[in-house]
């Protein structure tokens, strides 16, 4: 056998699988082919066996891709700079997070399916919590503080996946031949400036205007809370 030919294996027993071996396969296949569905079929024919074979070490299918989503949005939570302020805390988790989703668009329908949200996405989330805390948001102005930079942030990834802003911006301009004569001069205004913008720059401006409104909202949890503290004055005798 020469050196360029690939080295053919020995016949006998397959490869002994792992939880980790399965997952780790489970990646590969992501990296190679981030947009194509994640499937046990897949996953099975790459490392050697047959689908059955993956239900001994995971109980459902739904353990299976918990799995997988953990491994991908795990490194979310290393990203935060753990002495840096809450505002450089909140931009790591929103720039980590669409990286990773970018990253492997195809976890996007994972997250949730069938009625059912991934506890491994919850996790990942739960951490936006800890960060809006640490700005002293709490009660009803944390959960929607929570949900409002959780769902813009997934919802430009979504976008992303599926067309690229420098895309949209393109099929924007070419459709505006059929537009109406309003619409198509009021989007003329627009046209060289939108041209100029790219999806890291795009979200660079949502960003620094989500930490605006959460330090605005913040302070604003801070002035509402002092108001609502008793009195230190002595009563009058």
């Amino acid at each position: 056998m020469t050196a360029a030919e690939p080295a053919k294996r020995r016949p006998g027993r397959p490869p002994r699988l792992s939880r980790d071996g399965i997952l780790e396969a489970a990646l590969g296949l992501l990296e190679r082919a981030p947009a194509e569905p994640l499937t046990v079929a897949r996953i099975a024919a790459e490392v050697d066996a047959v689908p059955a074979a993956l239900y001994r070490h995971f109980a459902s299918l739904d353990e299976l891709i918990d799995g997988v989503l953990g491994r991908v949005l795990g490194g979310v939570e290393l990203e935060l700079r753990p002495r840096a302020p809450w505002p450089e805390q909140a931009r790591d988790w929103m720039v980590a997070l669409r990286e990773q989703l970018l990253r492997y668009p195809a976890v996007l329908p994972m997250m949730g399916r069938r009625g059912r949200t991934s506890p491994a996405w919850l996790d990942a989330t739960s951490v936006l919590i800890g960060v809006l805390e640490r700005a002293g948001l709490a009660g009803a102005a944390l959960a929607r503080a929570y949900l409002w930079v959780l769902e813009t942030t997934v919802g430009i990834v979504m976008q992303e996946a599926s067309l690229s802003l420098p895309e949209q911006i393109e099929y924007a301009r070419a459709a505006q031949a059929e537009m109406s004569p309003e619409g198509r001069a009021r989007m003329t205004k627009l046209g060289s400036h939108l041209r100029r913008l790219d999806g890291d720059a795009f979200f660079d401006f949502v960003v620094e205007r989500t930490l605006a409104a959460l330090a605005e909202l913040a302070g604003s949890s801070a002035r509402a809370a002092r108001g609502r503290s008793p009195s230190r004055a002595r009563p009058r005798r």
